[in-house]
Formats: structure tokens, sequence, C-alpha cells
């Protein structure tokens, strides 16, 4: 009886083999990143409130660093779950970041948000938390802003310390795009290149397609292997001659 089970569970595992979805969840990684000493550097630009002066007066500073995602192995994405930046403020700023479209090199529109549990204040590293699935040979942008900058507040994003772009970890293919600043979301222009910024995520593999044809003959498959093993269930019993 139970290698009549064994093997009836073998067969139906190597018919439905293909459709079986693995539940673990791998922890991210470093994919892409400058972060370095950041509690070392004196360079930072601005986030949020700088002044209110006329004829343009800057009440919301936003910082975008871009990142371009190259080819994947089998079409797959990278899933970003956390985002560090060397921040720092004086004040109580609340820091908002969000991820960007690419619209010809600029930030475009939004696409999700991150979010943070941390209080800025001291010069460090800062982590924000969330889940967006970057696709192959596409564009985007992390953008900082201040969500009470109109109360005056801001913050820092902080240089790496050896003023170095981006680059690729663990052959992810992810490369810089570029680093832009942007007065209350008007014309985005260059600024410093090395604002420190650390990518963590997970490879997400392409949805194989489920032939319809295959997955009728499993399940019949399955409904056979079962009746089979009810027969034989029935004659070991002596319920069946």
């Amino acid at each position: 009886m139970r290698r009549t089970l064994m093997r009836c569970a073998w067969t139906v595992a190597l018919a439905l083999g293909g459709l079986t979805l693995s539940t673990a969840h791998a922890a991210p990684l470093d994919v892409y990143g400058n972060l370095g000493a950041v509690n070392v550097t004196t360079t930072s630009n601005t986030v949020g409130y700088l002044n209110n002066t006329q004829p343009n007066p800057q009440t919301n500073q936003y910082q975008a660093q871009g990142f371009s995602v190259g080819p994947q192995v089998g079409n797959s994405a990278w899933n970003i779950q956390k985002i560090d930046v060397g921040l720092g403020a004086s004040g109580s700023p609340s820091p908002v970041m969000q991820i960007y479209s690419d619209a010809s090199g600029t930030p475009g529109s939004v696409l999700s948000s991150f979010t943070t549990s941390s209080t800025v204040s001291g010069k460090q590293v800062y982590s924000f938390t969330g889940s967006f699935v970057a696709q192959q040979n596409t564009s985007y942008w992390v953008v900082l802003s201040n969500a009470n900058s109109a109360s005056q507040e801001s913050y820092e994003w902080y240089s790496n310390d050896s003023f170095s772009t981006p680059t690729t970890n663990l052959a992810s293919g992810i490369s810089y795009l570029g680093t832009k600043e942007s007065n209350n979301l008007a014309a985005w222009i260059d600024t410093l290149p090395s604002l420190s910024i650390a990518l963590f995520a997970t490879s997400t593999p392409a949805v194989p397609e489920i032939d319809p044809s295959s997955f009728g003959s499993a399940l019949a498959l399955l409904a056979g292997s079962l009746g089979l093993l009810e027969r034989r269930a029935r004659r070991l019993l002596g319920l069946m001659a």
C-alpha cells in the first residue's frame, strides 16, 4: 500500500513538475550602488526647503538619481525591495522617496513609493523599503523630496566619500544614468553625480507560459492515478475481487 502511494505520488509529481511554484523568498542582494563612508563626507545636495526669495522661490527642491537595467538572462527582472541613501538633517524633515519612470533622460511620472520608519537626523545611511519590479532594458529614477518643505524643513542627501558614481554589483546589469535636481518639479538640471545610494533586490524570473493542452493532460493523468490508487486500496481491503 505504501509503495503504491509513493508510485502514484511520483507519477503526479512528474506530470505537474513544470507547474510547481517555489514559495521560498531569497534575501535581497546589494545589486547596485556607491554608498562609501557617508559619515565622513561633507558634500551634499539639499532636499526640500532652500529659500523663499523672488522671483523663483525654492520651496521644495527635488533630487533624483537615475539607473538603467540592461538585458537580463531569461528576460528576468529585479524586484527592488530596499534602497539605502546617505542622509542627514538638523531639523525635522519628512522625507519622501519615489521611483519615477524615465522621460528622455529625466524623471517622468511616479511608479512606486518607498518608506522609512527612521527619523532622519544625524548623518548616516537610512533604509527605505517597498517593492518595485524593474524591467530589463528600462531606465528609472530614484527621486527624493520633502513632505513638509512648506514648513521650511529640509535635509541633506550626501555624496559618498570618494565622489564615485554608482556601479553595478553582482553582475546585475544595472548602470548609472545620471543625477538631476528640480525646483518644485520644474525643469530638471544636472547636479552632483556621486549622491550615495544602494539598491537591494531579488531576481524575478520570467513567468513561463502554460500550455493548456499539457495542463489538461496532467489533470487527466492525476485523475487516472487517483482512480488506480482507490481500486488497489479496495482490493487490499478485500472489498473488490
